[in-house]
């Protein structure tokens, strides 16, 4: 018995002990449960900021701080604690009864929030929010690992269809501020080491989150975060499968492209369904071991999972037999997922993917755009320009193939093959493929706005979404091209993209590849004339002949196109390439695929693909078809090695990996 008493009296003393040091302490507001205010040995935490203690005394267990903050000074009164509870007034405000947080995470608030609703600034340019961040208490192996260097802050690009990164140091305490521009109410991931939040973030708040590595405890103080504390108390719990992942932990058995039969798409969708079904059921339990979690909350949970569902759904296209996904499977998408998707659509970044994908699985559904009517239109609403004589040619098309087709009727195969053959050859058509060469590029980004324009119709999604997604195909586009718009899809643009941001977006990269179109390349001895190639068919010929003033060293040839993005991320380092082989006395020759000239200079001038020993040749398509049969080319990009003989070596020769390129290299020089 005496034991036990004793025991009790010093849990007693302890918690008495306990009860009147503030340092490593935070503290709730009783009556609507938001985290007020933190004590650190020289800090106080208080609206979003950490404030310096200029002084601190104690008289009969009340505390006095003397705060500052910049060129803000405060008094933080704390009273005597009883039963658990303290009055704290701050400045000259009322005395807030608070509470201590003992849990790792902001306790359940005491009543229900009610709202549904999220900001929604409409999507404008300019909005940020201000994210402030103390990892306290760091370790000096959390400081020497990396984790405590800085934090980042991702968020999903709805145009560019990346996500964007934000980054601030960490201070030599584990503390960082950052602004970060925000299109809307957004998810947003935030990652600084140790620790990690996957939450939301309104336009024009400030969030202070905090992670005491000494306590162990993840608070989110603001005016309105409410739903941060709970979604980083509570986080999403789902178990959704991409199809491959699907296929190998469920069956135990590898998928590829445009295999699955429509059974096992519809098995898989199944099998989601399924998923979401337990997500929905796990929150349920939730909600009711926990009755006071905000409506907010429950409702983005809710709808994070059907975006989710909705985004992994969409991506089962690619494997889908022939690509085409099943109705009852697109029927269950629409009205299951893409007619309950949630707004803003900034609010998932899953939303993006989902979105994308869906657009462009309808669009394939619709039929294509009649070239000779799009030029027609074009005429007629004087964006195109046309001679007279082309003009008639493309208004007699039509006519003409119809009297064509009524033509080859009943006769042989032979007689069919030279009246199309004669047809082809005719003037008429000259005339028309003249035209379309001409404006390749216009009617081509027409085609473009034109498909975004009926798909957006065909779903009725509204002119924020068909902003969103005509701005991404323009931007990868570009992206894709490396070349500028045309003259008429900028006015198109300016004129109809009425979001400000998605039109900002398209038009920052197209002054980028404006601006590396006027660089002038003619005089760049690293582009090299191929006027001594003229009627050789033959693809070693060829090669021989382009390579023929190298001879004697060792050359790098690097088959790519402008399209391919793997070739183009290896360009980046081209650079570091050609220093790491200096000593070895090499060529490089790049041999561009299917690349407009505009587009191929381009990226040549971007990535710097320059230098001594460096050429590059744009052939006509089918002489680069004749050189890529005879190196026997099935990806992009190929690389081959030629020895100082001449003799093209049966070797693996990419240079991506540097470090056995360059002894590859050495073997080879030897």
């Amino acid at each position: 018995m005496k034991h036990i008493l004793t025991t009790l009296l010093f849990s007693l003393l302890a918690f008495t002990t306990q009860a009147q040091v503030l340092t490593d302490t935070y503290w709730r507001n009783a009556k609507t449960g938001e985290w007020l205010i933190g004590f650190a040995e020289n800090h106080v935490i208080y609206d979003c900021r950490t404030w310096k203690v200029l002084s601190n005394s104690e008289k009969k267990d009340k505390h006095e701080f003397s705060i500052a903050e910049g060129k803000d000074t405060l008094l933080v009164t704390v009273n005597k604690q009883k039963k658990g509870l303290r009055k704290v007034r701050i400045g000259k405000n009322k005395p807030i009864v608070c509470e201590v947080i003992t849990t790792p995470y902001l306790p359940d608030y005491p009543s229900r929030d009610e709202r549904t609703c999220f900001k929604d600034n409409d999507y404008l340019s300019g909005d940020s929010v201000t994210v402030v961040g103390w990892i306290k208490n760091m370790t000096p192996e959390m400081q020497n690992e990396g984790g405590g260097k800085y934090v980042d802050v991702a968020i999903m690009n709805f145009v560019t269809e990346t996500e964007e990164e934000f980054n601030a140091p960490l201070d030599s305490e584990g503390r960082f501020k950052i602004t970060v521009p925000v299109l809307n109410t957004t998810q947003v991931y935030v990652d600084w080491g140790r620790s990690n939040i996957n939450t939301v973030i309104e336009p024009g708040e400030t969030y202070y989150f905090l992670y005491d590595v000494k306590t162990g405890q993840r608070l989110v103080m603001g005016k309105d975060a409410r739903l941060q504390n709970e979604l980083w108390a509570y986080p999403e719990e789902i178990g959704y499968y991409n199809v491959p992942r699907y296929y190998y932990e469920v069956h135990h058995s590898k998928v590829a492209f445009g295999s699955l039969a429509e059974e096992k798409v519809m098995e898989y969708l199944d099998f989601m369904k399924q998923n979401k079904q337990d997500a929905d059921s796990l929150l349920d339990l939730r909600i009711k071991e926990h009755p006071h979690l905000s409506t907010r909350y429950v409702n983005y949970l809710r709808n994070y999972y059907t975006t989710n569902l909705g985004a992994y759904l969409m991506q089962t296209r690619f494997y889908a037999k022939d690509y085409k996904l099943p109705k009852d499977f697109m029927d269950f998408v629409t009205t299951e997922c893409w007619a309950r998707r949630s707004v803003p659509y900034t609010l998932y970044s899953d939303m993006n993917d989902f979105t994308n994908d869906y657009f462009e699985y309808m669009d394939e559904e619709l039929s294509g755009t009649d070239a000779i009517d799009l030029v027609l239109t074009h005429v007629q609403k004087g964006t195109i320009t046309l001679s007279e004589t082309e003009r008639q040619a493309f208004q007699n098309y039509k006519g003409e193939v119809e009297q064509l087709r009524k033509a080859v009727e009943g006769c042989t195969e032979e007689e069919k093959k030279a009246l199309v053959e004669a047809f082809n050859n005719g003037e008429l058509v000259t005339q028309v493929n003249k035209v379309f060469i001409r404006l390749q590029s216009e009617l081509r980004e027409s085609d473009l706005i034109n498909r975004a324009q009926r798909v957006t119709e065909k779903v009725k999604c509204g002119s924020v979404l068909r902003d969103f997604y005509t701005a991404h195909i323009l931007y990868d586009y570009i992206n894709d091209m490396r070349q500028p718009l045309a003259a008429m899809t900028i006015d198109w643009l300016n004129e109809n993209i009425k979001l400000d941001f998605a039109r900002q977006q398209v038009l920052a990269l197209n002054e980028k590849y404006e601006a590396l179109s006027r660089k002038d390349f003619s005089n760049s001895t690293n582009l090299l004339s191929t006027d001594n190639l003229e009627g050789i068919t033959e693809g070693e010929q060829i090669l021989r002949k382009i390579i023929e003033p190298w001879k004697g060293k060792i050359i790098l040839i690097d088959v790519w196109g402008t399209w391919c993005g793997p070739c183009k991320e290896a360009l980046k380092h081209s650079q570091e390439l050609y220093e790491r082989m200096k000593p070895y006395d090499m060529f490089f020759l790049y041999m561009a695929n299917n690349s407009s000239e505009t587009s191929w200079k381009n990226v040549i001038n971007e990535y710097n693909v320059t230098g001594e020993n460096v050429g590059h040749v744009n052939l006509p398509a089918d002489q680069q078809s004749a050189v890529e049969d005879f190196l026997k080319v099935n990806s992009y990009p190929s690389y081959f090695l030629i020895d100082r003989e001449g003799h093209l070596l049966e070797v693996n020769a990419d240079p991506r990996n540097l470090d056995q390129f360059e002894e590859l290299v050495k073997r080879v020089g030897k």
